[in-house]
């Protein structure tokens, strides 16, 4: 099975997760270019207050009534507070997509973005104590080589580096903080540990823990870069409340609650592995949409990734003591009888 996608619900989420940020990235670069100014740090606010509504309606329907969900809060406040660390990150990293979308095309910010695999595979394995094998390294570092020929032709001299200093440093911040985000709430959304004992403490009751906090977070970050003014003004609501704009703000929302299903029945690698596919996809669909040249990197860099994907897939045959050791083996006669 791909990947280890073996049941119909890890498909879906797998596919839907995919789907979602590949739409994303594509409508984004769309509002920059063809859309009326606006604040991003405004619709990133009134995205997670949509996430948070959408978090706490599934569980009243799915989870338990108000009194339910009131005493599950209560009984939970220190989970509440934890999930400041992994929304503060989160918060940074959104606000980062709309302006290092503005430095790059969709297809460049999507290869580029999948450098944070070989952070994650890191991480995970210090926090998980899972070792990965050695297929699945040699893919990682094929997705991450991969990335890197995409952006190949750009930094043939040190004055295009310099030129484009700032640019990447934000990108480096933002897989930074998207790979500590993942990894950090993963172990919130598995560990039994950090959760109060006979208190139901679903996937949607942590998602909207997680969309508190994030709200609290861009107000903050509204109110220290001075612009909570210019984000209430009414010519940004305006430019808030156009389709293009909304439709960011419907797929950002649900692609955060897909989010936490993901970590929750699968990992932050296969998170970054996906990340990864987008690469494809957007890559095309920039083409098609924009007009984004496909030039012979980005070729290159497609095809590595696609090949990385499927070697992470693919198990490690066992070595020759190992296969002796199975049962019904063969083993050759050595003379010793």
């Amino acid at each position: 099975m791909v990947l280890g996608l073996d049941t119909a619900l890890k498909q879906g989420i797998f596919t839907l997760y995919v789907l979602l940020w590949v739409s994303c990235h594509l409508l984004v670069y769309r509002s920059k270019h063809d859309a009326p100014a606006y604040n991003s740090t405004s619709v990133v606010l009134l995205t997670e207050l949509v996430k948070l509504l959408m978090a706490t309606g599934l569980y009243l329907l799915q989870d338990g009534g108000p009194s339910v969900l009131w005493r599950s809060t209560i009984a939970s406040l220190p989970l509440l507070a934890r999930y400041s660390v992994p929304a503060l990150l989160y918060c940074v990293y959104n606000n980062l997509v709309y302006t290092n979308l503005t430095f790059f095309d969709p297809g460049t910010y999507n290869v580029l973005m999948q450098l944070r695999i070989i952070m994650t595979g890191l991480l995970y394995q210090a926090l998980f104590a899972k070792r990965l094998n050695r297929n699945q390294w040699l893919a990682i570092v094929l997705i991450a080589v991969g990335c890197m020929c995409k952006e190949a032709g750009k930094l043939g001299s040190a004055a295009t580096v310099h030129a484009n200093l700032g640019a990447w440093v934000l990108l480096g911040a933002q897989m930074l903080c998207s790979v500590l985000a993942g990894v950090y709430n993963e172990v919130l959304l598995k560990s039994d540990g950090v959760k109060p004992a006979g208190v139901k403490v679903t996937t949607n009751l942590q998602n909207a823990f997680m969309y508190c906090n994030s709200i609290l977070w861009n107000g903050a970050f509204l109110a220290a870069k001075g612009t909570l003014e210019q984000a209430l003004s009414p010519s940004n609501w305006a430019a808030i409340c156009t389709p293009l704009v909304l439709s960011i703000i419907a797929i950002m929302s649900t692609v955060g609650l897909v989010t936490g299903f993901f970590l929750k029945h699968l990992d932050s690698v296969l998170k970054a592995i996906a990340s990864a596919l987008e690469v494809v996809a957007t890559c095309l669909m920039s083409f098609v949409l924009f007009g984004v040249p496909l030039d012979g990197f980005t070729l290159v860099a497609s095809t590595m990734v696609g090949f990385g994907v499927a070697l992470y897939s693919r198990p490690i045959p066992p070595s020759r003591q190992e296969y002796e050791l199975l049962p019904g083996a063969y083993t050759e006669d050595r003379g010793d009888k």
